[in-house]
């Protein structure tokens, strides 16, 4: 989908935030409400903007534990591909799951509330997909950046006051 300069400071504003009213972003991008909301249900129906969430702190919830497992499978192809990705699909533990090139076949992100239970997940759940041939975990002491908002390059559109 094309968007504009309007459309990119919508989106920039949104991903930093999620919970601003219409009123709020209609100010800040220069528009009246209408047309923001209808550029904003745009972006959502072409699939521009997938959803909006809250972002938890993983510790205050009880998941300290963030490991990145690289995951090389017995065999490859769309047959057992598609079967690891349905499979880690269900695993509520993994946060992320990318298909990489080099020497690991997946990059999953994955958390858990302790290195006991990291070590059960792998045991009962990672490594019993039958196409899972060897994994190699990274765990992570601390994280010093993380976000999910995308390097916009969103127009000043001045001081709406």
């Amino acid at each position: 989908m094309a968007h504009d300069a309007i459309d990119d400071a919508i989106l920039s504003i949104l991903q930093f935030e999620g919970r601003i009213t219409n009123a709020e972003l209609a100010q800040r991008v220069r528009l009246t409400p209408g047309p923001t909301l209808a550029r904003v249900n745009k972006l959502e129906s072409a699939g521009v903007i997938q959803g909006y969430v809250a972002q938890l702190d993983r510790e205050e919830m009880g998941w300290p534990i963030t490991a990145f497992v690289a995951v090389i499978l017995h065999q490859h192809g769309r047959g057992p591909c598609g079967d690891f990705v349905r499979a880690v699909s269900d695993l509520p533990e993994v946060l992320e799951c990318h298909h990489i090139a080099g020497a690991e076949d997946y990059l999953l992100k994955v958390v858990a509330q302790s290195p006991r239970q990291y070590e059960e997940f792998v045991m009962a759940k990672l490594t019993a997909i039958p196409v899972v041939q060897r994994i190699n975990t990274t765990i992570v002491l601390s994280t010093a950046k993380e976000t999910l908002a995308l390097p916009i390059a969103a127009p000043v559109l001045g001081d709406p006051s």
